[in-house]
């Protein structure tokens, strides 16, 4: 059963004309709901308040005709019966939106058309609402488009163009639609000729050009073609690659094309630096003055480079998907096995392990290994760089042997010069205590030289042979409880004399209560007579030096301060260098440059440290920590003979 119901719009003024259109709808199949207006202005009225599927109107009426309906209404489908038209009025209604024209008949045969007609009509403008939401959403998806999207003619004309197209030209609508394609784009052939894009030459070998035309003519698409063509956007030439897509379409029995135009410059430009950045990396990874190997999760070989291959001896068929294992020996592998890079995905530098060439032999290497994992944290591949290790082995040993040679060389030779130096030294003393006769005061004057030489060559025998024993760590410490203040003391004491020749005064200051701590007495001692020394060298006559001994938490804290030349700060880093002496120092203070680096050594054996301020023309502080009770196994090494010797 068709229970479609139509509402209607009668606009009759002949009373029989509107009984007998009512008496026919009534029986009629689909139903009808039927309002009647009797003139123009009845009408208008209604239709200003109701909406109706389809009108049916007399052309005559009392204040007007039909088409004065169709003035005022578009949107619904109008049918017009008359009996005393002709064909000009019809075409005329026709022409002013009338949905059909029926003529009247005395019988009033005609109504048997009505229906079939109105049902037509409604279905029309249904069919024609459809038609156009479709057009509407075709337009909003070409608009909303994330691709510049065109619609062009066969004579290269913009007939429609969306919102992305005008971010990429910079141009308004006005200045896009019903342009040539190339004017709109900015081609720089178009900008000085009327005829691009069309019969121009110079177009005739634009990639964008032939693509359009090659689908004008075969009537096939095209999808992701290239092309790389110089744009002139806002008076700037702009070289861009653009990726273009084009379906013919016919429209209005007319060839046209739907253009997708994508700006792919910037994806260029980064295909290009990977390109580039692959190209670096392969001459990189070819060229390098180290091995290199590649391998898969299974630890397979998978790529590598010459170095690797000359390396190990082999060639490609000896190393692709070789077992990475096989290339070490089983202690070697299970060295690098334990590192267990793979779960930690971290680079482990410098193991330093062995491989077997292809030869059998074995090579010293080291191995740096880093792992790379995917998003989901699993394995993909490992890579390790390898460093040859037997020329460096080599020369490691060459060294040791030689820098023992040189240690040796020199403990002997200083252990050597003692027995000479001792018995010039006493010589000088029995001269100078007259034990063999009377000298005059020329002679002592020369023979004290002489003695203060010896002395100060003797000091500089025993300054090397504690900074050998200290550099071989071959030099034991006689740990024990000591009282830092009774020693402080007698080395100030000792050096007070030696102070007041050279016009230093040579103050004290001890803090109460200083808890006894457990050091080597003579070494602190040297440390505090080198440090002190160092204050009354470095200080002019007039000046002033001062030894400070306190404590602080679980540590003694003694420091020896200055009124001297002070040191650079540049300098500084470099003080407890081996036979360093700052650039500044007067000329004529002597000494073996080995001071401070001794002081140092002792201090670092102890488990203390040493700092210095100091600022150029107002002197130095140098501080010593001592813990109180060294922990460090080493310092309680008990008093040995210089295994060297």
């Amino acid at each position: 059963m068709d229970d479609t119901r139509y509402k209607i719009l009668l606009i009759e003024d002949d009373r029989f004309d509107q009984m007998a259109f009512e008496r026919f709808l009534k029986d009629e199949k689909p139903l009808y709901e039927c309002k009647i207006a009797s003139s123009v202005s009845q009408a208008h009225n209604i239709l200003a308040c109701e909406d109706f599927d389809a009108i049916v109107s007399d052309y005559s009426l009392g204040d007007g005709t039909a088409l004065n309906i169709l003035d005022f209404t578009k949107d619904i489908p109008i049918i017009i019966v008359t009996g005393v038209g002709d064909e000009e009025v019809a075409t005329q209604a026709w022409r002013r939106g009338a949905y059909d024209y029926i003529t009247k008949d005395i019988k009033r045969n005609y109504l048997k058309a009505i229906p079939k007609t109105i049902k037509n009509a409604v279905e029309h403008k249904k069919m024609e609402e459809a038609l156009e939401r479709k057009k509407r959403n075709l337009e909003a998806i070409f608009d909303a488009a994330p691709g510049s999207m065109l619609l062009i003619d066969e004579n290269m004309i913009v007939t429609r163009a969306n919102d992305t197209i005008k971010q990429l030209v910079q141009k308004e609508y006005h200045h896009i639609i019903n342009h040539k394609l190339g004017n709109v784009l900015g081609c720089i052939n178009s900008t000085c000729n009327e005829n691009a894009c069309r019969n121009s030459q110079l177009c005739q070998e634009c990639p964008l050009y032939k693509t359009l035309k090659s689908v004008l003519d075969s009537g096939k698409p095209v999808h992701d073609v290239e092309a790389h063509i110089t744009l002139k956007i806002n008076e700037k030439k702009i070289t861009l690659w653009l990726r273009v897509s084009a379906k013919p379409v016919i429209m209005d029995g007319c060839k046209h094309v739907v253009v997708v135009i994508d700006d792919i410059t910037e994806h260029k430009k980064m295909e290009s630096e990977h390109r580039l950045a692959e190209e670096k990396y392969r001459l990189i990874f070819e060229n390098s003055a180290v091995a290199i190997t590649m391998a898969d999760e299974q630890n397979k070989l998978i790529s590598w480079n010459k170095f690797a291959e000359d390396l190990l001896g082999m060639d490609r068929e000896d190393l692709f998907l070789r077992q990475v294992s096989s290339l070490y020996p089983p202690d070697a592998w299970g060295k690098i096995k334990a590192c267990n890079v793979k779960q930690k995905g971290l680079q482990h530098h410098l193991i330093e392990t062995t491989m077997i060439r292809k030869d059998g032999s074995i090579i010293d290497v080291d191995v740096s290994l880093s792992v790379f994992k995917n998003p989901e944290d699993e394995r993909i591949n490992s890579i390790a760089i390898i460093r040859d290790m037997t020329e460096r082995r080599k020369a490691e040993e060459k060294l040791k042997e030689t820098m023992e040679i040189k240690s040796q060389f020199i403990s002997t030779v200083s252990h050597e010069l003692r027995t000479p130096l001792a018995a010039i030294k006493e010589g000088i003393a029995i001269v100078l205590d007259e034990v063999v006769g009377r000298i005059n005061e020329k002679q002592k004057k020369f023979l004290n030289i002489a003695k203060r030489n010896v002395d100060r060559l003797g000091n500089m025998i025993n300054n090397i042979l504690d900074f050998q024993k200290l550099e071989a760590e071959n030099i034991g410490l006689h740990i024990q409880n000591n009282d830092i203040k009774q020693i402080a003391l007698e080395v100030h004491e000792t050096m007070v004399l030696y102070a007041e020749k050279n016009g230093i005064e040579l103050m004290y200051e001890f803090a109460e209560d200083i808890p006894q701590a457990k050091f080597d007495r003579e070494r602190i001692v040297q440390v505090l007579i080198n440090l002190i020394g160092n204050a009354i060298k470095f200080s002019p006559k007039g000046g002033q030096a001062c030894l400070n001994v306190r404590h602080r938490n679980e540590e003694l804290v003694i420091s020896v301060s200055d009124t001297g030349f002070g040191i650079p700060k540049y300098e500084l880093p470099k003080i407890f260098e081996r036979f360093y002496r700052a650039k500044h120092q007067r000329e004529e203070v002597q000494g073996t440059g080995l001071g401070l680096s001794i002081v140092h050594k002792i201090v670092t054996r102890h488990g203390g440290r040493i700092e210095v301020e100091s600022e150029v023309g107002r002197g130095s502080t140098f501080t010593v920590f001592l813990p109180l009770d060294p922990k460090t196994s080493q310092n309680l090494l008990p008093v040995t003979a210089d295994h060297i010797l």
